[in-house]
């Protein structure tokens, strides 16, 4: 877990602010007609109004059914305090969250777990258990929303740790929320889950009835009294992460993905943000992981020589320049611009190798292929766009084309599919027959072709 205290300055909000702008992240666009309820789960009074403050009052304007579970009282946020008690400051602070949460949605239900400040570990079952009879009723209409599981702050994560075992449980749709992270990461951190942050617009509405909410927890934002011990807990700086006009989540499934991804998308972006944090993000010219998997999807070709071969997600063009020796024409595609100007100087010396920038499956090349290779990228498609994507693959197919994938098959955070379920896909696609297999704990290698390309 991070260590982090509030001595420290933190993150200023201003380079977040550069970090989330340009379309890095992608939208949170929610279709309320899908859901009858709202579940939020608090793990102290005042984290619903700073992190989802916007969302509850979205959801309330949609008159979805809203609920909020608060875990603890938070009546340990002051310790040293000489004016206030624990139990005074816990029963101050659920006066507070009952006058934020009138501002955020009037109807709103309040359920306080009651479990001690600080030590959300010890009461996990109990939670979970409280939490599941809000989500099991008709799962597929509920939405959870919960603090991130991996914020820093030992109450947040085992929150977010319960809320993700109770929406794997019940079927039910889950967002977390970040608050920590914002004063403890930097945006060219590992921590941050870039591939998996939603970000929700929100109106002049509902920021207003946000700091509205915030401003009412005012033993949080305000000091309780001049004396030591008493200080502001949430000064300006921190308060500044939730003063945004949108409010971000983290879609650790991948069940908000925006439904089309078109021209030079939030994909594409993100995917910029990454090579340029570094020219080779997965190390692929010195890994060996990297090195071994190029050399079996190379060995599993069943032809020495291809006329024409499309490589989707070629990335910086390291397997590019090793499949160039198999074909007489090759075409790389990425949806970076960074990852396809570095594959552009590495394969600039190479016949027949052409590299461009484009977004499939809603763009492709009006060209026809006996080799496709799918290598660590057909998770980045939701099933829709996968499905479409071998629907292109078919149509374009000359007779007998070869297809060859391979995918890692560990979770992939923040993306629909893992490699798993893209190779199942393959494997039940009635145009593909299967030709050969190599599968291990790390990733997976499927070897298919086309034998009736429509």
């Amino acid at each position: 877990m991070v260590s982090f205290t509030l001595a420290e300055p933190g993150t200023l909000e201003s380079d977040w602010a550069e970090a989330l702008a340009g379309g890095s992240v992608a939208p949170l666009v929610l279709d309320w007609s899908r859901f009858d309820r709202l579940v939020v789960l608090a793990a102290h009074p005042d984290d619903e109004s700073l992190a989802a403050g916007g969302l509850i009052s979205q959801a309330h304007a949609h008159h979805v059914d809203i609920v909020l579970i608060v875990a603890t009282r938070g009546q340990n946020s002051h310790p040293q305090s000489p004016t206030m008690t624990p139990d005074q400051l816990g029963d101050l602070r659920i006066h507070e969250l009952r006058r934020a949460l009138a501002c955020l949605a009037h109807d709103a239900v309040l359920l306080e777990g009651g479990f001690v400040d600080g030590r959300l570990a010890d009461s996990r079952s109990q939670l979970a258990a409280e939490l599941n009879g809000l989500c099991s009723q008709d799962p597929a209409r509920v939405l959870l929303v919960a603090p991130w599981s991996g914020d820093g702050h030992t109450d947040h994560e085992v929150a977010g740790d319960v809320a993700l075992q109770v929406a794997a449980s019940t079927g039910c749709a889950v967002l977390e929320y970040p608050i920590w992270l914002w004063f403890w990461g930097t945006p060219s951190s590992g921590d941050v889950p870039w591939a998996a942050l939603r970000s929700l617009e929100l109106g002049e509405t509902e920021r207003g009835r946000k700091a509205l909410a915030m401003a009412e927890h005012r033993s949080q934002v305000e000091p309780l009294s001049p004396a030591a011990g008493d200080e502001t807990l949430l000064p300006g700086h921190v308060l500044d992460y939730f003063r945004r006009p949108f409010e971000v989540f983290i879609d650790s499934a991948g069940r908000f993905l925006p439904p089309q991804r078109q021209g030079t998308s939030w994909v594409g972006n993100r995917f910029d943000l990454i090579h340029a944090q570094g020219a080779e993000p997965w190390q692929a010219p010195s890994s060996w992981y990297e090195e071994r998997k190029r050399a079996l999807t190379l060995a599993a070709l069943p032809h020495p020589r291809f006329s024409s071969a499309l490589e989707i997600g070629c990335s910086t063009g390291v397997l590019t320049a090793e499949l160039a020796h198999r074909c007489e024409k090759l075409l790389g595609i990425d949806v970076s611009g960074e990852a396809v100007s570095t594959a552009v100087a590495r394969t600039a010396a190479l016949p027949g190798v052409r590299i461009v920038q484009l977004e499939v499956p809603a763009s492709w090349p009006n060209e026809h292929f006996d080799l496709y290779v799918l290598s660590e990228t057909g998770y980045y498609f939701s099933g829709d766009e996968l499905s479409h994507l071998l629907q292109q693959m078919a149509h374009s197919a000359l007779p007998g084309a070869a297809v060859v994938a391979c995918h890692w098959r560990h979770p992939i955070d923040g993306w629909p599919l893992n490699g798993d379920a893209v190779h199942d896909a393959l494997r039940n696609d009635a145009r593909l027959t299967g030709l050969g297999c190599y599968l291990e704990d790390d990733f997976r290698l499927d070897l298919f072709a086309f034998t009736d390309p429509s």
